[in-house]
């Protein structure tokens, strides 16, 4: 991946062949993942400049120090964050993915709660979340989590909460990885530090009407992305449920859809309306792949057949982003609206709540009352009440 003196710019170099290579299989195992051609470009821009600031030595010829140490010096340089940032994920994404090499050693400490969290069966994206509240508090006392001391770890959350002024949710999974580390790895006692969980807010979900959920899965063209988003639409799935759909998920004879380890590591089987089996039989169509029905199909779309992952969470959203942008519809609203509006609209025609419970993999119903307060029928059965309370007001 080496080049001549107008790399850094980017675009158009001329490399060696063996620097050729390795771009076409970093480039190649970028696909793979499902990056975008544009984070695909920026990642290539970024080691092309860790190689001019190597004086174009080949980036197998470059340490990991060395990497890290030129990452580093962008920001003294006053480089922009977004360059930053791509260059950093493009480097280590070369250095991990495509070299081969650890990026960042890992402690002790941070593997063996990796490896209780893994005999606890937590999934590696719960995992990845707890590591990373670590390492928020690691690099605010720039110091191990061991040498901390209770009104430290207190101050530590005085901070995201009072100074950074985190979501209540963003506040809790860091509350809970770093409970975990103390608790489970550390064995101490967190209760001593005094630090509360942040009060649950009680706010109701942004519901679509049927009209609009219409609206917007018709502003999409493509149809593996339209099959997907009407999926998710017609089983109430969450996003990544959505999007890791198995080919042999769906059975067809007993008209049921099965969910594999879905949140809290259950599965569930959801009713499959026959009217969408035509929509996914075209986007199987589209790629057959043997084994994901929403396949990451890669650059230019041509990779489907023998994707190994499923499409990306982040292209669905991106392409929610854009229909609801030119539906018409003004609701602040993500992919997961799908999920209320499917539940909401269920109970408006008189499915049972048990059952709706049920198929959203709900552990209590206490949590699929909620969308008895959205329904339209109870909405203006109820404004109908307040209209005939107040009508001598005036």
């Amino acid at each position: 991946m080496q080049s001549n003196s107008s790399t850094a710019a980017g675009g158009g170099q001329q490399v060696s062949s063996q620097g050729s290579a390795l771009r076409a299989r970093m480039l190649a195992q970028m696909t793979e993942k499902g990056l975008a051609e544009a984070t695909q470009a920026a990642y290539v821009c970024g080691v092309l400049g860790l190689v001019e600031h190597c004086n174009r030595r080949a980036p197998e010829a470059i340490s990991v120090g060395e990497a890290r140490a030129y990452i580093a010096g962008l920001k003294e340089e006053g480089v922009s964050a977004t360059f930053r940032s791509h260059a950093s994920a493009g480097i280590r994404f070369l250095y991990e993915t495509t070299l081969g090499r650890v990026w960042r050693p890992i402690s002790p400490l941070r593997r063996r709660m990796i490896e209780d969290m893994a005999l606890r069966g937590f999934t590696a994206k719960t995992q990845s979340s707890y590591v990373r509240a670590v390492e928020g508090l690691v690099r605010y006392h720039r110091r191990s989590p061991e040498l901390l001391a209770d009104e430290e770890l207190r101050r530590y959350f005085v901070h995201l909460k009072c100074e950074r002024k985190l979501a209540r949710p963003t506040i809790t999974i860091a509350l809970c990885g770093i409970k975990f580390l103390y608790e489970t790895t550390l064995r101490r006692d967190f209760t001593l530090t005094g630090v509360p969980r942040p009060k649950r807010e009680h706010k109701l979900p942004v519901v679509l009407t049927r009209a609009e959920v219409r609206a917007i899965l018709r502003q999409i063209t493509e149809v593996r992305h339209r099959a997907c988003l009407t999926l998710i639409y017609a089983c109430g799935l969450r996003l990544g449920e959505g999007c890791r759909v198995q080919v042999t998920d769906l059975d067809r004879a007993r008209g049921v859809l099965h969910v594999h380890a879905a949140k809290g590591a259950k599965d569930r089987y959801i009713s499959l309306p026959s009217p969408v089996l035509p929509l996914l039989e075209a986007c199987w169509g589209t790629h057959r792949n043997p084994v994901w029905l929403f396949p990451s199909v890669g650059r230019g779309g041509i990779h489907g057949a023998t994707a190994t992952s499923p499409v990306p969470l982040g292209t669905v959203q991106q392409v929610f982003r854009a229909a609801l942008a030119v539906s018409g519809v003004h609701k602040h609203v993500s992919v997961h609206g799908l999920r209320h509006s499917y539940a909401t609209h269920l109970l408006e025609d008189g499915v049972n709540l048990r059952q709706i419970q049920t198929w959203l993999g709900h552990n209590s119903p206490a949590v699929t009352s909620v969308y008895t307060h959205l329904t339209e029928q109870a909405t203006s059965a109820a404004a109908q009440q307040v209209g005939r309370l107040m009508q001598d007001l005036v």
